[in-house]
């Protein structure tokens, strides 16, 4: 509904529509105020008269006094300006009612008294006050459109700055894993390279829209695992457990990959004989909750040589802040032995 009603207040606006509307129900006013006094031509004639004279004093202060001197803060000069157009248009609305002959003869020496310049001033400023109101109206209107803009065009600069940053690092990571193979002349490493392709298939043709398909996004993390485990074969441990449905669920990408990166940089090193990674996805249909739980290393990691910190996972937060704001939780907590990530989406 919202939706709907900004963008016929957009097409009302683009096409000046709201001038002819507002003008229109003016005059149709002041014939209905007119014609019990003096019949339905004249009531006509004289609401004419109106709208020109109050349009015409309208315009000139929304588009030139209003510029020139309210927003200039020069205040004085604006009222006095007001007071002289104000003067002006009623003296104009003297003449051509004298000109026109609109009114009985008996009411024509009423136009020059203090009472009648008073009236007329009167409605004279409500019209003014009325459509400076309807014009700060739709300049609020357009800056919040234009402000709504700009916060989704930095929201989408960001979101692709933070994508930028997790593609490399997880390319980094995997061309590493592909150098140590081939220093050995594993066997393994053709198929690391396969899987590597289809993971980076995925990054360049799928990871650019804003979502993607939720068994898509899974089939990447299970190459991924696959991937992980050609790496390093016995000593790793792995499980994916994938509860509910799939179809018809679509989830933004490369969400889950920082995460199980991060699990693999903490349970798996060298001083480790058995190393486990446990995945776990369960999907209903209000939200999505995801879990993976690795053993810690024997050392801090950061004491690792060449380590880079947690990039992904700071990554990956700010891209939740901005894609789920308020639709997700996120627990990093420390179990016994054991790291465990617990993250919920709710379906957008």
């Amino acid at each position: 509904m919202k939706l709907n009603t900004t963008s016929l207040l957009l097409k009302i606006i683009r096409y000046k529509i709201h001038h002819f509307i507002f003008w229109f129900l003016y005059f149709v006013l002041w014939i209905f105020l007119y014609e019990p006094a003096v019949g339905f031509n004249k009531a006509f004639e004289n609401a004419l008269i109106v709208v020109i004279l109050h349009g015409s004093a309208a315009y000139f202060n929304n588009y030139y006094l209003v510029p020139v001197f309210l927003r200039q803060r020069q205040y004085f000069l604006y009222f006095v300006s007001v007071f002289l157009t104000i003067s002006f248009i009623c003296f104009i609305h003297i003449i051509f009612l004298l000109w026109a002959d609109t009114i009985d003869d008996t009411e024509k020496y009423s136009l020059w008294s203090v009472e009648f310049f008073i009236n007329d001033s009167i409605s004279i400023s409500y019209t003014l006050a009325i459509t400076m109101t309807l014009m700060f109206f739709k300049q609020w209107f357009e800056k919040e459109r234009l402000t709504d803009k700009l916060e989704k065009l930095n929201i989408e600069t960001e979101l692709k700055f933070l994508k930028s940053q997790i593609n490399p690092h997880f390319l980094f990571n995997s061309l590493n894993s592909v150098y140590a193979l081939t220093l050995t002349k594993s066997d393994k490493a053709p198929e690391v390279v396969l899987k590597l392709s289809d993971i980076l298939r995925y990054i360049l043709y799928d990871s650019g829209e804003k979502v993607v398909g939720l068994k898509k996004e899974l089939e990447y993390v299970e190459n991924y695992l696959e991937l992980e485990k050609i790496r390093h074969g016995n000593r790793l441990q792995t499980k994916m457990e994938i509860i509910g449905e799939t179809s018809g669920k679509e989830i933004a990408p490369m969400i889950f990959l920082p995460f199980i990166e991060n699990s693999f940089k903490h349970g798996i090193n060298s001083n480790i004989g058995n190393s486990f990674v446990n995945i776990h996805f369960e999907i209903n249909d209000d939200n999505l909750t995801f879990k993976i739980e690795n053993n810690k290393p024997t050392h801090k990691l950061s004491e690792t040589p060449n380590y880079q910190g947690g990039i992904g996972i700071n990554n990956v937060k700010k891209r939740l802040n901005l894609l789920y704001p308020g639709k997700h939780t996120l627990n990093i907590d420390e179990e016994g032995e054991t790291f465990v990530v617990k993250l919920k989406i709710e379906w957008n």
